[in-house]
């Protein structure tokens, strides 16, 4: 079995932690995937990858697309109101590009399965649904204490990092409906870990393109996947690891961006 994740961020320090946010996570796909695409859309100045690469260990897998400011601007109809990590577009030139029999599209801010664990699940689960596994949220600082109580080196051991993790996490049942009418997004913060073969993603085409401010593509793309005729279902196993930070909402929330899509476009009236 061959499984590829997507990967979209912005060097911008989103959230506050972000190198270590990413050092984290880019380890950990590594590990997990055999294809990673890291798709840095619109960082200021250089990738965010050139900020951790010394903090990761690279074995041939790791896929690296930049999408400059000026092609930024250009793919999003020069809109000075589009998302400035515009994730529908970064998503889907990963998503067209991975040739895996599974496609996962997550976030900077996650810490990946174990491999075993992921691949028993696909090897499990229903090939004609897209799923969303539930995250498990960590702070920062609590794996900075348990790092050092451990005589750990950060980034070097995260391996026994996450195993610390699972075995002291639980599953995290955080059900949500973002408007009336949405039977679509199953639980909170569905995006950041969001999975499908290779097959369902190909016949509803990624993520919705017009959705190019932040807020509910993602809900949106669960909806398509129902609209197409697949099922939609939500996981909470196997243990995956959201490092928090300030305010989500894609940047809407704290004010990075100042248009958000239309929730009753993207959701409720989705198939008009």
């Amino acid at each position: 079995m061959k499984i590829s994740a997507v990967i979209v961020s912005r060097n911008d320090n989103y959230g506050g932690n972000l190198i270590e946010r990413a050092s984290y996570c880019f380890n950990s796909m590594i590990d997990t995937f055999d294809e990673v695409f890291y798709i840095d859309w619109n960082s200021p100045t250089q990738s965010l990858l050139e900020e951790v690469k010394s903090n990761v260990k690279f074995k041939g897998n790791f896929k690296h697309i930049v999408i400059d400011p000026e092609h930024a601007s250009l793919l999003t109809n020069h809109d000075p109101h589009a998302q400035k990590c515009c994730e529908v577009l970064g998503r889907n030139i990963g998503i067209r590009r991975s040739t895996g029999d599974w496609i996962v599209s997550t976030n900077i801010d996650i810490i990946a399965p174990k491999r075993s664990e992921l691949e028993n699940t696909f090897n499990t689960i229903e090939h004609d649904a897209f799923y969303t596994i539930s995250r498990r949220g960590i702070d920062l600082e609590k794996i900075q204490e348990y790092n050092k109580s451990a005589n750990l080196t950060e980034y070097v051991d995260w391996e026994k990092t996450r195993e610390h993790l699972i075995a002291t996490s639980e599953e995290r049942h955080y059900e949500e409906k973002t408007v009336q009418g949405d039977d679509y997004s199953l639980v909170n913060c569905c995006g950041d870990f969001q999975a499908a073969p290779f097959k369902v993603w190909n016949d509803i085409r990624g993520m919705e393109e017009e959705l190019i401010y932040p807020l509910y593509a993602d809900t949106n793309v669960q909806k398509k996947a129902v609209m197409h005729g697949f099922k939609l279902k939500a996981l909470y196993t196997p243990a995956l690891f959201h490092i928090n930070h300030g305010k989500g909402g894609g940047g809407f929330l704290t004010g990075v961006n100042r248009r958000a899509n239309d929730i009753q476009r993207a959701i409720v009236y989705q198939e008009k």
